[in-house]
């Protein structure tokens, strides 16, 4: 059995959940357990486990004694991995990094763009791998879809709920909008009303967003592991830096000019659309 340490939420975000569920699908991982402190069951089709704190956790990882433990939670310090590898020297102990961040661990795992590994303090256990993208985009990308309108996809919970005001200042515009959500969007019965008002809006919850992407022209993304899928489907598309743990892609991104906006900056789409659709 592998253990995957990771939470997720609507209020904290899906974005490692994902990341991990690729990972899973990617290494073809047998008998993969979900271990998390805050989650939300139903969002993942992932055996889960709760516990109330690392010291739970550890406990839990005596009893299960799994051959490998991934990491995929920042709120996992560097002494919490150090005490697991005090406690359990024989299990295997990876951990996802999006920061070269100093680690106590087995492996080190990074599949971020533009990784430097010279950066890390213990480059030899650092493994970087390619960005972790779904098997539904490969599909996507064979299609010959009629290309319209803009990709609107700002992670599952849309944490700093900027979908709303977004498509209050395409408005003017009225152009066809591919909008991509998740049940877990704080928001979703104020969208809802506001796409059934705004015919524009094409709404789709809990949908893959790989066909969204093969069908628009453009797209309004965060910086994070959607930004990898919309360079694999050759989708244009602004960013919008919305956590910490972006800044590393941002500057990538940045080198490759695309253009990154805060969220205080949003206004500024209206410029950026101008003659890409």
């Amino acid at each position: 059995m592998t253990i995957l340490r990771v939470d997720f939420s609507s209020e904290i975000g899906l974005g490692h959940l994902k990341r991990i569920e690729v990972f899973v699908q990617r290494y073809n991982i047998e008998n993969p357990l979900i271990v998390c402190k805050k989650c939300d069951e139903n969002l993942t089709k992932l055996s889960t486990l709760k516990v109330s704190s690392e010291e739970e956790f550890f406990k839990q990882v005596k009893k299960i004694n799994p051959e490998w433990v991934i990491i995929d939670n920042y709120n996992f310090t560097y002494e919490n991995e150090k005490e697991f590898k005090k406690l359990f020297p024989q299990i295997k102990l990876s951990v996802f990094d999006d920061f070269y961040a100093k680690h106590f661990c087995d492996e080190v795992l990074n599949h971020n763009l533009g990784v430097k590994i010279e950066k890390y303090e213990k480059p030899e256990i650092v493994k970087i791998i390619k960005p972790l993208i779904r098997k539904e985009f490969f599909v996507a990308k064979k299609k010959r879809l009629k290309k319209e309108g803009i990709f609107i996809s700002l992670g599952g919970s849309d944490a700093k709920e900027l979908t709303l005001k977004i498509l209050k200042i395409l408005k003017i515009k009225k152009l066809t909008v591919n909008l991509y959500i998740t049940s877990a969007n704080k928001n979703i019965e104020k969208i809802k009303k506001f796409c059934k008002v705004n015919k524009w809006v094409k709404l789709h919850i809990n949908e893959d967003v790989a066909m969204g992407m093969s069908k628009s022209k453009f797209g309004i993304i965060t910086p994070s592991g959607i930004s990898y899928e919309a360079l694999f489907m050759n989708l244009p598309f602004v960013a919008i830096e919305v956590a910490d743990n972006q800044k590393e892609l941002v500057k990538y991104l940045k080198r490759k000019h695309i253009k990154i906006l805060k969220p205080n900056e949003i206004r500024k789409i209206l410029y950026l659309i101008k003659g890409k659709i």
